[in-house]
C-alpha cells in the first residue's frame, strides 16, 4: 500500500520526466508516430467508408447495364418498357451520363445528363451555392464547387467539353454543393440533349437504367426478375455496392495495419530497453528516495506514473497528428493506398467519422502494451538495496 498520496507521486514523477528529458522526448516521439500511424490508417478508413456510405444512400436502388465484351455499353431506352411493369418497381428512368477526359483536369469529370423535366439539384442531390439552377433547353450547366473551383470557372463563364463532334459551349449557370463529396469533386449537370452530343449517345440509347423499389429489401428479387426479361444486362443492386465499398476498404487497411506491425513491435523493443536500463543516475535516485522513507510501493507506482504520463502525453499528440494529417492535409502518401491509386480529381475533403469508441480503442491497443512494458523495470527499480545502490 501506497505511503504516498496520487499528487504527490505524478508530482515527483513529473520532475523525473524533466530531469531525463532526452529520454522522455526519444520515447514519446517514438510513441506518438506509432500511434499517429494506425489512427490515421482507422481515421481514413471510417471517413472513406462514411463518404461510400453517403455516396451509396445518393444512388438508384437497382442499376441495369448493357455489357458487350464484359465491358459497360450503351443500353436501348426501349428496353426500360420490359421493366416497368415488375412488381415493387416504383419508377424506371434511362439514365444519360458518361466520362469526359479533361486535359487542363489531367483527369476525368462525369457529365450528367438531366431530362427538362427534373431539376438538376434533385439528379445531384445538392443545393445551390452560387448562382441558379440551369434552364432546359439553354445550353446550361451546374458544377460542383469545388470542380468549379478547380477549373478556375465562374458564373457566367463558357466552357467547350471536348466531344468526338462540334458542340456548343455550355454556359456556367450555377455551382452547387451536396452531402456527397464525389458530386461536387467531378460532375457536371446539363440538359440531356446536350450531354447525349457530348457524349455521343444516341437519343434511342442510354447509359444504364436506373430502378426505383418502393421496397428496399425487395431489390434482389427485381433483380432477378430483370435479369430474367434482359439476359446480358449487369444489375448492381445499391446494397450490394455498399458492402462492396466496406469490404474493399476493409481489406485495404488491414494490410497497411500488418505493414505497420514490424514497426510498432521494434519500438516496443525499444521501450523495454529503455525502460530496463536504469542509469546510475537513476539508481541513486531511487535509493535516495528509500533512504528517507520511501516504500517499495511508492517507488513502483512513480514509475509506473512516469511511464503512464509519456503514454498518455504521446498517445494523445498522436492522436492530434494523425487528425490533421487526414482531415486537414487529406492524408498524402496513405490515401491512395486506401481510397484506391484510381482517385477523383481533384480530390475532396474528408469528413470525419471517428466515434470514441475507436478513439479508445486506439488508446488502448498502443497505451496498453506500452504501459505494461514498465511494469517489470519499475519492479526492478522498487527491489533495489539503497545501501547497494548507493556503494555502487
Amino acid at each position: 500500500m501506497s505511503k504516498r498520496s496520487t499528487t504527490s507521486l505524478l508530482g515527483y514523477a513529473m520532475g523525473s520526466l524533466g530531469r531525463r528529458r532526452a529520454k522522455s522526448l526519444a520515447l514519446g516521439g517514438g510513441l506518438a508516430f506509432a500511434v499517429a500511424l494506425v489512427a490515421a490508417v482507422l481515421f481514413l478508413t471510417s471517413a472513406l467508408r462514411g463518404e461510400a456510405d453517403r455516396a451509396r444512400l445518393a444512388i438508384p436502388d437497382v442499376l441495369v447495364q448493357r455489357l458487350v465484351g464484359g465491358r459497360p455499353a450503351t443500353i436501348t431506352v426501349a428496353e426500360a418498357s420490359k421493366l416497368a411493369d415488375i412488381p415493387s418497381v416504383r419508377a424506371v428512368r434511362p439514365r444519360v451520363w458518361g466520362y469526359v477526359f479533361m486535359p487542363d483536369l489531367q483527369g476525368n469529370v462525369t457529365v450528367v445528363g438531366v431530362p427538362k423535366s427534373v431539376p438538376s439539384l434533385d439528379e445531384v442531390r445538392g443545393t445551390i451555392s452560387e448562382g441558379r439552377d440551369r434552364r432546359a433547353g439553354a445550353h446550361e450547366m451546374i458544377l460542383g464547387t469545388a470542380l468549379a473551383r478547380f477549373l478556375g470557372l465562374h458564373v457566367g463563364d463558357s466552357l467547350a467539353l471536348p466531344s468526338s463532334t462540334p458542340t456548343a459551349p455550355l454556359q456556367l449557370v450555377g455551382t452547387f454543393a451536396s452531402s456527397v463529396e464525389a458530386y461536387t469533386n467531378d460532375v457536371i449537370a446539363c440538359d440531356e440533349d446536350d450531354a447525349r452530343a457530348v457524349l455521343d449517345v444516341p437519343p434511342d440509347a442510354a447509359a444504364d437504367i436506373a430502378l426505383d423499389v418502393i421496397n428496399p429489401a425487395e431489390a434482389r428479387v427485381v433483380a432477378r426478375t430483370v435479369l430474367t426479361r434482359l439476359p446480358g444486362t449487369r444489375v448492381v443492386e445499391r446494397e450490394l455496392l455498399g458492402r462492396v465499398y466496406a469490404l474493399a476498404y476493409g481489406r485495404r487497411a488491414g494490410l497497411v495495419l500488418a505493414a505497420l506491425v514490424p514497426a510498432l513491435l521494434a519500438l516496443f523493443v525499444l521501450a523495454w530497453d529503455r525502460a530496463s536500463g536504469l542509469g546510475p543516475d537513476e539508481k541513486k535516485e531511487i535509493a535516495i528516495l528509500k533512504a528517507v522513507g520511501w516504500s517499495s510501493s511508492d517507488v513502483l507506482w512513480a514509475k509506473l506514473y512516469e511511464s503512464l504520463l509519456v503514454g498518455a502525453s504521446a498517445t494523445a499528440a498522436g492522436l492530434a497528428l494523425a487528425y490533421g494529417w487526414v482531415f486537414l492535409l487529406g492524408a498524402p502518401g496513405l490515401r491512395a493506398a486506401i481510397a484506391g491509386w484510381s482517385v477523383l480529381y481533384p480530390e475532396g475533403v474528408l469528413t470525419p467519422d471517428v466515434d470514441v469508441a475507436e478513439l479508445l480503442a486506439i488508446a488502448l491497443t498502443v497505451l496498453g502494451p506500452f504501459v505494461s512494458l514498465s511494469i517489470v523495470p519499475a519492479w526492478r527499480a522498487a527491489s533495489l538495496d539503497p545501501m547497494e545502490s548507493m556503494r555502487g
